[in-house]
């Protein structure tokens, strides 16, 4: 069930329960966030950064879903995505306010129905889900699309409309088994309107087509295996390719003669002429709006992380079909999975690791096996499209987890453990194209402690403080050998609970709460506000606020850091509950209204109030303290959390009319 309920989309008032969080409409009233005016943002941002400067802060990162990102106004397909216009406005609001320079993006392969994860999709190919509709209705784009489709998809939505707002609707944009969904609708009648351009020559359609020649050459060596899969799945039906005939389940294989590849492949392009050509399309034009998507952040000195996943998925493993172990794959051991035999079941298959090949630390890939050379196109391709790469389960490259099922029984398959040699593939990749060292890794899990020492201090990891009892913070890193800024910390990520549910849970509360005066003598009083509306909370309501607040400055004592965007909005839905299949997971919108909603939250003392987490991090660091500028951050966040305009429009009027306040006022 949905952790909130919308009626409305102007006004919310969030009421706390022990379990759950909801949202319930009101009647109007001045009861909404304080926005800061246009004078006061500026003097704000100053703030932040003389803040960010105190703390020593290097790198401070949002994770974001595409599917989380706010639609425009009136043109709302029911998901989001990083490649949309809506996306640069909707991430400069979230710098402004936070402080943000960096981006760990999910990843932004295929999924499809009944799997929508995007930890489940390809490498290479792009999800077309992802496709912002409205920019095929630009001439940069020959105008593919009219304007009244999409304006159409919008006003005919035939469900809850304020749902929308807050939840992707997969069924209505990926389909149904008996009906496709309306952006495979939408970019076949793209697709179409490009053919009729291209063959009567028209002139607005000329540099786009020649883009998407460039384009096929440059990636057919992965691009042509992903058309020809797709239209061999239509053939068959099915996606599982070991039913298919022996040449087709085999056709990149070394069972397969060159000669009978070849001769097969020209059949399929001639039977599929017009499916290929269509997946052909759609790839470029994914890549071609996220190119455009990435160099629009750098502009805004905003860096893009790519999360480079484990494994592969089936049209790859089709595809590299020799690369990999029979029925193995990775998984991970959990004594919470008692019906798997205490095995994390992910599924993906796993890599033939005999077949690497060797790769030098000083980045010579000629003696790459199969499997190598396979990796090392992997990470390319990463290196290519992002600024660096988070490494999905990491520890696998130096202790893999490989588990067999066989007939629902499943069983580890104890695997000798992997020397440097795909970190030194990975470095060969990044040095291809740079010398910076742009590579996190995803270091969590019960088998993690070898691949934790052996990559210490050379690359950054990334942890969530949820596990702080299990001294999983700041602190503590520091204590175990760390070096400041080669870690991340969050509160958590997207497969922890969000803050909201985390602060429910009293007995995690007190054990935080121990830990947080221990390590930085937390002074509790500090995390209070002077507002009436604080103070008219219970004491249980403000004991949760003040636990909120110093869960989050405890991440920012460090040099580096992440947040994600339903703990910075102070959402209690969770981006999903791991190892669970739960309609609920990979959802999560952020409203269109999301400059409203936040100030709103801000109000209600849910979210995060950056200035008082930035004052209660000076005082947790204790280190270069100046009180001066400790107490402006408590100044800017009582505005914050005050009733008032809001949003900064709405601000700047009344500014105008003279019902502002205390103003906020700060210079260096």
């Amino acid at each position: 069930m949905s952790n909130y309920i919308f009626t409305s989309f102007k006004n919310f008032v969030y009421q706390e329960r022990e379990n759950e969080m909801n949202i319930r409409p009101t009647s109007y009233k001045t009861n909404f966030g304080r926005a800061f005016t246009t004078e006061e943002t500026i003097a704000y941002s100053k703030l932040l950064n003389e803040s960010r400067n105190n703390l020593g802060l290097k790198d401070t990162s949002s994770i974001i879903f595409d599917f989380n990102v706010p639609s425009k106004d009136g043109q709302n397909p029911a998901i989001g995505t990083t490649w949309s216009s809506s996306m640069i406005p909707f991430i400069n609001f979230v710098k402004n306010m936070t402080g943000m320079n960096s981006i760990q993006l999910a990843p932004q392969g295929k999924i499809k129905q009944g799997n929508t994860s995007p930890y489940s999709g390809t490498t290479f190919a792009f999800g077309e889900h992802i496709i912002d509709l409205a920019k095929l209705t630009t001439s940069e784009y020959g105008n593919l699309l009219p304007i009244s489709l999409l304006l159409g998809i919008d006003k005919k939505y035939p469900k809850d409309r304020q749902t929308r707002e807050y939840k992707t609707d997969y069924p209505f944009v990926l389909g149904t088994y008996n009906e496709q969904g309306i952006q495979e609708k939408s970019l076949q009648i793209a697709f179409k309107n490009f053919k009729t351009k291209v063959e009567e020559e028209n002139p607005s359609i000329k540099k786009l087509n020649k883009e998407f020649s460039i384009f096929k050459e440059k990636n057919a060596k992965w691009l042509e295996k992903e058309a020809l899969f797709i239209s061999l799945t239509k053939l068959y039906g099915n996606d599982d390719f070991e039913t298919w005939s022996e040449i087709d389940k085999n056709l990149f294989s070394q069972l397969t003669s060159e000669e009978s590849r070849q001769e097969r492949i020209s059949e399929l392009k001639t039977q599929f002429k017009n499916d290929i050509e269509f997946e052909e399309f759609k790839q470029f034009i994914a890549d071609k709006q996220q190119k455009e998507s990435h160099k629009t952040l750098n502009e805004e000195d905003i860096k893009l992380y790519g999360d480079c996943l484990l494994g592969f998925s089936r049209s790859e493993m089709w595809a590299n079909k020799d690369c990999f172990r029979k029925n193995l794959y990775y998984g991970g051991p959990d004594p919470n999975c008692p019906e798997t035999n205490y095995i994390q079941t992910w599924g993906l298959p796993a890599l033939d690791y005999t077949k690497l090949g060797e790769c030098s630390s000083n980045g010579d890939t000629s003696k790459l096996g199969i499997v190598g050379q396979l990796l090392f196109d992997k990470y390319t391709t990463f290196f290519e499209r992002y600024d660096g790469i988070r490494v999905d389960a990491a520890w696998q490259f130096i202790t893999p987890f490989i588990y067999q099922e066989t007939n629902g029984n499943f069983e580890e398959i104890k695997m000798p453990e992997v020397n440097n040699t795909i970190f030194n593939i990975m470095n060969a990749a990044q040095k291809k194209l740079n010398e910076q060292n742009t590579i996190m890794l995803e270091m969590l899990g019960l088998s993690a402690d070898k691949g934790r020492a052996a990559t210490l201090n050379k690359y950054p990891h990334l942890y969530s403080t949820a596990y702080a009892e299990y001294d999983e913070s700041p602190a503590k890193f520091l204590e175990k050998g760390y070096k400041d800024g080669m870690f991340y910390a969050g509160v958590g990520n997207h497969d922890n609970d969000s803050l909201i549910n985390m602060a429910l849970d009293s007995e995690k509360r007190d054990l935080h709460l121990f830990g947080l005066k221990r390590d930085y003598n937390l002074n509790e009083n500090s995390l209070k506000f002077e507002s009436q509306e604080y103070k008219q909370q219970s004491r249980k309501e403000q004991r949760l606020e003040d636990f909120r607040t110093a869960k989050l400055a405890e991440v920012f004592t460090s040099q580096k850091q992440f947040f994600t965007l339903p703990d910075m909005f102070g959402m209690a839905e969770r981006i999903n509950i791991s190892g669970k299949a739960d309609e609920s997971n990979w959802s999560v919108r952020i409203p269109t209204n999301y400059e409203r909603f936040y100030f709103t939250q801000l109000s209600n003392g849910y979210g995060m109030n950056m200035p008082k987490i930035l004052a209660m991090a000076m005082e947790m660091k204790n280190s270069n303290k100046d009180q001066t500028l400790i107490n402006k951050c408590h100044e800017a966040a009582e505005i914050l959390r005050q009733k008032g305009p809001m949003t900064q429009y709405e601000a700047d009027i009344a500014d105008r009319e003279g019902q502002i306040g205390q103003k906020f006022e700060f210079s260096i």
